[in-house]
């Protein structure tokens, strides 16, 4: 094993302590909701005073309260956003992956212009986008359904920005070795492109089930009370005069398991995914 020099071990030592602090950072705040659903309300109000670093045992009383609720199902409310998210993912993958071989493979008029234009929806806030769009989907019919909130956002400008970056990769001669023994341009795209993109299409999975996970405002806005997604479930436990603390944290212990499960089942392909792209350009 090669000796390292003084400055090499420095700076790897100093890297080791940079991720070691930013997984402390993440993991700390996710291990106290957890331990926080665990106890009654009173437990963790008075933490400033007594820290309870271990978990109790009021986790089911916390959920029959949650369940009780007359103004929110949130059991219905974890399907709800289960639902959105896979579909809106497998949606969006599919969209995200043919614009970006499109952008990627064929040459066509303005298309710089049109991939710029694009990507400049990125800076767009949400906020800004909500009236405009809960506008266009009362007009179609779509106000307060599952795809009123899938529709709008299925092509994502990112994920097509990465599939495009990711499909650069392909050689030009393998499709055109393709299409000399006669294979059509669907097929180039179904049979070539995309068993190349496994790893880059788990990881945009990911980004674009936390991306519809996370949505709050326009669901808020779109969805009225029986097809609420979980982070407007929580927002109903925040009442004017009380906030249900124990019940919202019982909540966001639960809405954190299908996250976990999506990465746990793609992450071993989400770091090169990422990566992928930025080999070139």
């Amino acid at each position: 094993m090669r000796n390292l020099s003084r400055d090499e071990a420095a700076w790897r030592f100093l890297g080791y302590t940079f991720v070691l602090l930013a997984t402390l950072l993440m993991v700390v705040p996710i291990y106290w909701i957890v331990v926080a659903s665990t106890l009654p309300e009173q437990a963790f109000l008075s933490a400033g005073t007594d820290i309870q670093l271990l978990p109790g045992s009021n986790f089911l009383a916390n959920l029959d309260a949650l369940q009780s609720r007359e103004s929110v199902d949130f059991i219905q409310s974890i399907g709800n956003s289960v639902f959105i998210a896979v579909v809106y993912t497998l949606l969006s993958l599919v969209l995200c992956s043919m614009g970006g071989f499109a952008f990627a493979k064929y040459e066509f008029k303005f298309k710089e212009p049109i991939f710029y234009s694009i990507l400049a929806t990125l800076t767009l806030p949400i906020q800004l986008l909500v009236i405009p769009l809960f506008l266009m989907i009362s007009q179609m019919g779509l106000s307060n359904s599952y795809w009123a909130i899938i529709l709008p956002w299925a092509a994502n400008p990112l994920g097509i920005f990465l599939m495009r970056q990711n499909m650069r990769q392909i050689p030009d001669a393998l499709l055109e070795s393709a299409r000399i023994d006669g294979a059509t341009e669907f097929q180039l795209y179904y049979r070539i492109a995309l068993p190349t993109m496994k790893s880059s299409l788990a990881a945009l999975a990911i980004v674009l089930f936390l991306f519809q996970w996370n949505l709050f405002l326009y669901p808020l806005v779109v969805l009225e009370q029986g097809k609420y997604t979980i982070p407007v479930a929580i927002n109903e436990l925040v009442g004017a005069q009380r906030v249900y603390y124990d019940q919202i944290m019982v909540a966001a212990a639960l809405s954190i398991i299908p996250l976990f499960l999506v990465f746990l089942f793609l992450q071993r392909h989400f770091v090169s995914g990422i990566l992928a792209g930025s080999v070139k350009e």
